[in-house]
């Protein structure tokens, strides 16, 4: 019964685990991927011809090397072995494992701006990791998704992933990734026009952070982003922030150049502002823009007391702002519509997800039933083998008791007939004798017959001399070797010795006087070499080592 208890257990929790990788370098590399990997590509690109490996050992090859491309920043030039992970892992349990291949292959397609895959790949990534301990790949999932969101100006849905990104981080205690988070969390705040004190509240923290973990590339984006906030309330600070970080990051300074010109003409700085608005006027890509800079060559015409340029340039910002309204108003409402969209697919999301989990739910109801019954069965089907074995048994005992019943009452019957018989021959011989009593030799002939059936004649006695030896375990074979001397008369004492046979039946038995007796008992201890001290009997009983009972 232990035994089939032990099968279904394993069995159970085999149907419940899924398989995972064995393969020593593959395991060696995967413990170093988020430390040192650089290192972990290297084992993993030491292996040659993965494809040959396991399924399993493939896919896991598959995951861990499109990891470490990424951790490393290479360019992942396609899905394919990104994909041998998903499709293997998503039809096992190991939820780390397969949420992270889905997690790269959405990171895959918003690299490359397919966004609507991206969100697909994401969300299931989502779903799969919520349920693990990997808060860092958690709040990398939700700050992409929020990333998505944020590009397609769903502000609102960005801010809530963002929030769940950051969760995640304080958990894992990742600085680095906190910085990259509040930074986002900050631009949502500033888009949606919250109050300016809770934007650079989120922007300082992420400042820290940055200072922290020593990301200097993200630092001076953070300042970036900062002197934009900050063009309107603290110009001198703002440009600052802008300088420091177009020094940083002087690919951008046409880009942030439109700032500083407004910076500068707010700060009544007419020549360095009218500077960097002819640099920006370079920028023809970044339309949103022009309004800044027509708002700055404004300021610097009034600066310049040429009101009639500056209305000029007013002018040309509102207008620009009437249209970049109307536009927005017309983005705004595609933007509602693909917002009710997304929050529709969601519900359609959440609903399938909890069909979904209804019918896993009922699924393994029903197996666990299955195997209650089949627990049930067995374990019924045992007790009654147990039973019919322990009644088999016990028809065999009594069986083999009737037999040896049987077998004694036969050998009773065969030793009672034994001894009838001979009772009827001794019976019928005697009546013989009796009856020819008168006769001198039919007496003679009558005490001989009955000397026969109740004497020991001197011709038997070697016969009884060697039944004794055997009993005295070939003791009196012993003696007579050390002491050849010694008669079959003596033996024969000897042996009535051993039999703890008295003195005065003995000599009876031997037809032989009471001194004679003496006599040869004298004559045994003096062949035996035994002086006069030396108790016979004790002698012979330590050196036969018999313990008997006298007879």
């Amino acid at each position: 019964m232990k035994y089939n208890w032990g099968i279904l257990i394993i069995v159970f929790f085999c149907s419940c685990q899924s398989h995972y990788t064995n393969n020593k370098t593959i395991l060696e590399a995967e413990g170093l991927l988020n430390a040192k990997p650089d290192s972990a590509y290297s084992i993993l690109s030491s292996i040659k011809h993965p494809d040959k490996l396991s399924e399993v050992d493939y896919a896991a090859w598959c995951l861990h090397y499109s990891y470490a491309q990424y951790k490393l920043e290479k360019n992942i030039k396609s899905d394919s072995l990104i994909r041998v992970a998903v499709n293997y892992f998503r039809t096992t349990n190991l939820r780390k494992y397969s949420g992270t291949a889905y997690y790269l292959l959405g990171f895959y397609y918003q690299f490359n701006n397919k966004n609507k895959d991206a969100l697909i790949y994401l969300k299931e990534a989502e779903r799969l990791l919520k349920e693990t301990t990997e808060n860092n790949l958690n709040g990398l999932v939700t700050f992409y998704i929020g990333s998505i969101c944020a590009q397609d100006e769903l502000h609102n849905h960005s801010l809530n992933y963002y929030r769940k990104s950051a969760y995640y981080f304080r958990r894992s205690n990742n600085r680095k990734y906190m910085a990259y988070v509040y930074r986002e969390i900050s631009e949502m705040y500033y888009q949606l026009n919250y109050p300016l004190d809770s934007t650079t509240y989120y922007l300082n923290l992420a400042l820290k952070y940055s200072i922290e973990s020593k990301d200097s590339v993200n630092y001076y984006s953070i300042l970036l982003q900062q002197g934009i906030i900050l063009r309107e309330i603290n110009q001198k600070l703002a440009k600052d922030d802008l300088i420091r970080g177009i020094k940083y990051f002087p690919s951008q300074k046409q880009y942030y150049s439109a700032h500083l010109a407004y910076v500068y003409s707010k700060l009544n700085m007419n020549d360095s502002a009218d500077y960097y608005l002819k640099i920006s006027l370079k920028d023809t890509v970044n339309s949103p823009l022009k309004i800044i800079w027509l708002h700055a060559a404004a300021l610097i015409s009034k600066n310049a007391l040429n009101y009639k340029k500056a209305y000029y340039y007013l002018e040309k910002s509102y207008d620009r702002r009437d249209s970049t309204y109307q536009d927005n108003m017309r983005s705004q409402l595609y933007k509602i519509d693909k917002q009710f969209d997304l929050t529709q697919k969601e519900k359609e999301n959440v609903k399938l997800i909890s069909d979904n989990q209804s019918k896993l739910i009922w699924i393994t109801l029903l197996v666990i039933l299955i195997l209650f019954g089949t627990i049930v069965f067995l374990f019924v089907s045992n007790r009654i083998k147990q039973k019919n074995a322990k009644l088999e048994l016990e028809k065999q005992y009594l069986q083999f008791e009737s037999e040896t019943v049987k077998n004694q009452n036969s050998q009773k019957r065969e030793l009672l007939q034994v001894k009838l018989k001979e009772n009827l021959t001794n019976t019928l011989e005697f009546n013989k004798l009796k009856k020819s009593f008168e006769d001198s030799e039919k007496r003679t002939e009558f005490y001989t017959q009955l000397a026969k059936q109740s004497m020991l004649s001197a011709d038997v006695w070697p016969y009884y001399i060697e039944q004794a030896n055997y009993i005295f375990d070939n003791g009196i074979d012993e003696i007579k070797k050390l002491h050849p001397e010694l008669s079959k008369t003596d033996l024969i004492v000897i042996a009535l010795i051993g039999l703890k046979i008295p003195i005065g039946d003995s000599f009876i038995l031997l037809n032989m006087s009471k001194n004679t007796m003496y006599v040869r008992r004298k004559t045994i201890k003096k062949r035996l070499g035994l002086g006069p001290d030396i108790d016979l009997e004790s002698w012979i009983q330590t050196n036969m080592n018999i313990e008997l009972t006298s007879v």
